[in-house]
């Protein structure tokens, strides 16, 4: 009984990478310099707003919080 159920979801999950596969086939990927960009461009980017959220943060802690408590 139990060796059935095992079988039945290892029968499954073979399905399911078979899926998978045949999917990942249809799948169009970047050419490399194309993901190299876009990478350079996300770097960029999650620089820029990490500056001005510490620029922020550093603004509030010296004068916004002196401002609340007096």
């Amino acid at each position: 009984m139990i060796y059935m159920y095992c079988l039945k979801g290892l029968l499954k999950y073979m399905k399911f990478l078979k899926q998978v596969k045949a999917e990942m086939t249809k799948v169009v990927w970047p050419s490399r310099n194309k993901a190299i960009f876009y990478s350079v461009i996300v770097i960029i980017i999650s620089l820029f707003i990490a500056y001005y959220m510490s620029l922020f943060d550093f603004l509030f802690v010296e004068y916004g919080v002196q401002a609340i408590l007096g």
